[in-house]
């Protein structure tokens, strides 16, 4: 997983590592994810992979990047999803 060391827009070494990205619906919080499907054309069973999504969050000036947990798994359900 990376670890951003410096702020790429001040360079700041003071970064909240890993901060949740969440979605708020009323009481209720959840994890933000991102979704590829590898077979995007079914109907059903799209065999979708999930990756939740993490911030580096500068707190000199804000400025926060977004990273998913398993990448790897991400790219695995596109490269099968563009071999269709």
């Amino acid at each position: 997983m990376r670890k951003v060391e410096a702020c790429a827009k001040c360079g700041s070494t003071a970064i909240v590592h890993r901060a949740m990205v969440v979605h708020r619906n009323e009481n209720l919080e959840q994890s933000l994810n991102l979704r590829v499907d590898a077979d995007p054309a079914a109907m059903l069973f799209k065999k979708s992979v999930r990756s939740i999504m993490h911030a580096e969050v500068c707190s000199a000036c804000g400025y926060s990047e977004f990273y998913a947990d398993d990448p790897g798994a991400l790219f695995n359900a596109f490269s099968e999803s563009q071999a269709q």
